[in-house]
């Protein structure tokens, strides 16, 4: 059996950093290769959810000093369900986008099976024991990598429900994160 670390970076390897026909050649993450070469990619595996949201606070408070892209915290105890984890997620974003960091929940339970460039390459679902998983990265550096995606074409293949629930939901958080700059602004 693999562990979720090995998992996570065949999966990337093998999935998110390869071209694909759905998306027109793009790769489904453009930007996940030059991460993980320049070891700015992070993976915390835990075995007991009740560290996970600790974990996750932690990790999202110290990314920045850490010099990490992406961290990617990760559990197999399954007692933490999807619309739980969906909503601590959404609640701790309101306290970190004010500080320049984004987090991003994927659970077993999630209904991605409907996106085309995601159906059976669920990593949460697919992996030798399923896991649930929370991304975390810096809030203005993914906004402004989007909109150069954007511009590009990038999302012009996507599906317009997974649009909407991955990358509008990030930009409802604008005006946290605008707020956060302003106040620290004020500060110096």
């Amino acid at each position: 059996m693999t562990s979720i670390t090995e998992e996570l970076l065949s999966w990337s390897e093998n999935f998110l950093e390869k071209p694909s026909k759905d998306l027109g050649g793009w790769t489904v993450c453009p930007y996940a290769k030059a991460a993980r070469l320049k070891n700015q990619v992070k993976i915390i595996e835990l075995k007991d959810s009740n560290e996970f949201l600790y974990t996750v606070s932690k990790e999202a408070r110290t990314i920045k000093e850490q010099n990490k892209k992406l961290i990617i915290v990760a559990c197999d105890d399954l007692s933490i369900i999807a619309d739980e984890l969906a909503c601590y997620i959404e609640a701790l974003n309101y306290a970190f986008v004010y500080h320049d960091v984004y987090l991003m929940p994927f659970h077993p339970e999630d209904n991605d099976d409907e996106v085309e460039f995601l159906q059976e390459e669920s990593i949460v679902k697919q992996a030798d024991k399923p896991f649930y998983m929370v991304l975390i990265q810096p809030y203005n550096e993914l906004e402004e990598a989007s909109k150069l995606l954007h511009k590009k074409g990038y999302y012009d293949k996507w599906d317009k429900d997974y649009y909407r629930d991955t990358v509008i939901k990030r930009q409802t958080y604008r005006r946290v994160y605008n707020d956060g700059k302003k106040e620290n602004s004020k500060k110096e």
